[in-house]
């Protein structure tokens, strides 16, 4: 009985995730998986959608919303790095590729954070650095979050239209994502902003070793054999 149980829960999840990721996502995410355990952890399968999205003038908040959130760009020493769920080293390592972050206040509470690169971003679950073109006109968002307690308040919104602002104050038109294929919630949060997704990429990678592929970004194809060698793709 259990074992019927058991069987039953599973096939329901599959048609979940069939319906949400489609047959072929759901049948590469289950190969992942099984790739991973059966390899002891040594071989993993990637595959990220490129979202591209306008940098609107459009404000998400209405003028007399929100007042109880500031937003501020933070530097690398600023204390509120250590409310973040991240290694402070990692974070501070942002700073020195570039990166430049967000951070939601709400009631005097760190609540969310969102980080911008420009023109370039080096990834941070596999080795690439993402070449954004043409540059000077493009940025890359990553690293969004928000405190679960203030998921329902206009943090998100907030921090979103500040960082909109900044990025039309440096003419900046299209910021760009990566998304995991299997991350739906992701993926439409995007949609709802007004992204779109212009390509994938796969990475497979076997202890040093690393394969990518794409049909959508050049170059299509690159190989890592060192863990200090970041391949460049350039996306447009």
């Amino acid at each position: 009985m259990e074992l019927e149980v058991l069987l039953k829960n599973m096939l329901q999840k599959i048609r979940q995730n069939v319906n949400q990721l489609g047959l072929a996502n759901t049948l590469l995410y289950l190969f992942n998986k099984s790739l991973y355990r059966i390899s002891f952890k040594k071989i993993k399968l990637h595959k990220y959608y490129i979202t591209r999205q306008p940098v609107s003038k459009e404000k998400l908040v209405p003028f007399n919303k929100a007042l109880d959130i500031e937003i501020n760009q933070i530097e690398v020493n600023d204390s509120l790095l250590l409310h973040m769920d991240r290694p402070l080293g990692n974070l501070q390592a942002r700073f020195r590729q570039g990166g430049h972050c967000f951070a939601a206040i709400k009631k005097g509470k760190f609540a969310g954070n969102l980080w911008l690169n420009f023109d370039q971003y080096q990834e941070d679950e596999v080795r690439c650095t993402y070449s954004l073109l043409p540059h000077g006109q493009a940025a890359w968002d990553y690293d969004v979050f928000v405190v679960p307690q203030f998921r329902l308040t206009y943090t998100f919104a907030k921090l979103w239209d500040v960082v909109n602002a900044a990025m039309h104050q440096r003419g900046i038109l299209y910021v760009y994502s990566r998304i995991n294929f299997y991350n739906i919630s992701s993926l439409q949060a995007h949609e709802r902003l007004g992204s779109k997704i212009i390509g994938s990429l796969v990475f497979v990678t076997i202890g040093n070793y690393q394969l990518s592929f794409s049909v959508h970004f050049r170059p299509y194809v690159t190989i890592s054999t060192n863990r200090n060698v970041f391949p460049t793709l350039f996306i447009k």
